[in-house]
């Protein structure tokens, strides 16, 4: 009887990735509706393909989800990792910078949950006024997270932040809004608190161009940036990094040589694709990844 290899691998792949869909939660932020921006217009997806994989930008997006990917049973070290996707504010690139990025972090040990948050419109007005709203989404999924850590097997010590672009400006707006939850809060939510345990940015900007109060109980930070990036200047990586080191944080800066804007998980070419590598032996050496 003659065996057909590839199609045998791409059966096993088939089976793989269908196990994986199950496993997936996909759950709202808040259960009767985000406060403020609704759109009559309806969710859209658009895959731009720029990655020649799967690469959808999500608009107009007013109903927020927090999608939780389990670590794999026999390498769950019990950390886990809101992913933030990057998008301009206007998208949410979900694919290269979301499950792409809770893919690779499954297979570190690492439960992910990406978060769909709320956009403005495309053609919309994109001051920090207009974008500041938006922010509550990234307390909000990390309330979230520490909600049903029981239920999801996460130590909720070990919570952190992965954000890209867009994402990186909505965790460090997180680090400045940080608080230990409203004990007085009727949503049982709200009572949780939303601080991040630790921190990496990929291509970020700033949150209305200020650089958050750093202290030595600001959580480590992990920032990767190219030199090359068009639209957020590596100057930006490298204040942050200033600011965190004078204000007596941990912190782990690279700059790579080449890699524009926009490089996601994979990159395809240059040392900027080791980048991933770096992250892991960083959060291997803040012993995240221990079982």
């Amino acid at each position: 009887m003659k065996i057909c290899l590839s199609s045998l691998f791409a059966s096993l792949i088939f089976f793989s990735n269908i196990c994986s869909a199950q496993a997936q939660i996909e759950i709202p932020l808040w259960q009767n509706g985000a406060p403020g921006l609704q759109y009559a217009h309806a969710e859209t997806a658009e895959d731009r393909h720029e990655t020649g994989r799967l690469d959808r930008y999500i608009s107009y997006v007013s109903k927020p989800t927090l999608t939780i990917y389990p670590a794999p049973a026999d390498k769950a070290s019990g950390t886990a990792v809101l992913v933030v996707p990057g998008g301009g504010f206007r998208y949410v690139c979900i694919d290269k910078e979301g499950i792409e990025a809770a893919q690779w972090l499954n297979a570190q040990g690492i439960t992910a949950a990406v978060l769909k948050y709320r956009t403005l419109a495309p053609d919309g007005d994109r001051s920090w006024k207009s974008i500041l709203p938006l922010t509550a989404d990234t307390s909000r999924a990390m309330r979230v997270l520490r909600q049903h850590a029981s239920e999801w097997k996460i130590d909720n010590k070990k919570i952190g932040v992965l954000g890209f672009s867009a994402g990186g400006i909505m965790a460090l707006q997180l680090l400045m809004d940080q608080d230990e939850g409203d004990s007085g809060a009727t949503d049982a939510t709200e009572k949780l608190g939303n601080r991040a345990d630790f921190i990496a940015l990929v291509y970020t900007g700033l949150p209305g161009n200020k650089v958050p109060k750093i202290s030595k109980n600001t959580p480590p930070f992990f920032i990767v940036h190219a030199s090359d990036d068009p639209k957020a200047p590596p100057a930006v990586a490298a204040k942050i990094y200033q600011q965190l080191l004078e204000g007596g944080a941990q912190a782990e800066l690279h700059t790579f040589r080449r890699g524009d804007h926009g490089f996601g998980m994979t990159p395809a070419s240059g040392s900027v694709r080791n980048w991933t590598s770096l992250y892991a032996d960083w959060m291997r050496d803040l012993k995240l990844l221990d079982k």
